[in-house]
């Protein structure tokens, strides 16, 4: 066990050298949708810095630019990787996690550098796979996050500046069906 204590330390020096400060917003579940499995009212209330390595060096992954039907759409994967003891000691305690095991899928990584949202789509749990009988480490795979309309209250002005910047005010579009005077 002191090995891999050892190793464990190592990863958490090494991803504190190496990697970069992000904020991590776990997803606060308000009305869940059963049928769909999505919560349109969702909202992201609480922000946790913490270091983070970008496993991808050469640039975004996955699709990148797709015509659809729609128009353009923009695929930008990463993946970042995070200690597990790191994230348990900041992070597990948080009351709104589906799981305090792992991090969950659906939450946010904001990547300060590129002042952009992923959202999480999956955990990797099991890579590197069981060195020195442990698992150091969560891989996550995540996709730039598209705003709809969820609540960002975080308390950190650059973060919640987005939430202002996309979110779209119903009352300037607003009409009056009376008929003018002639």
């Amino acid at each position: 066990t002191s090995e891999q204590r050892l190793y464990e330390d190592l990863i958490i020096e090494q991803l504190k050298i190496y990697g970069q400060d992000v904020y991590y917003l776990p997803r606060k579940i308000a009305n869940k949708d059963s049928i769909f499995g999505e919560d349109p009212a969702s909202s992201f209330d609480d922000s946790y810095i913490i270091e983070m390595y970008v496993d991808n060096t050469d640039g975004y992954m996955g699709e990148q630019e797709i015509i659809k039907k729609f128009g353009l759409e923009l695929r930008d994967d990463i993946v970042f990787t995070v200690s597990k003891l790191r994230w348990e000691t900041l992070i597990s305690n948080n009351a709104d996690l589906q799981t305090s095991l792992r991090p969950n899928e659906g939450d946010l990584v904001y990547f300060p550098t590129t002042k952009a949202f992923f959202e999480i789509q999956f955990v990797e749990h099991e890579q590197p796979f069981y060195q020195q009988s442990a698992l150091p480490v969560y891989k996550l795979s995540c996709t730039k996050f598209e705003y709809s309309s969820e609540r960002i209250d975080t308390g950190i002005a650059a973060i919640d500046s987005v939430e202002d910047s996309l979110s779209t005010d119903t009352m300037n579009f607003q009409f009056s069906l009376e008929t003018g005077t002639s």
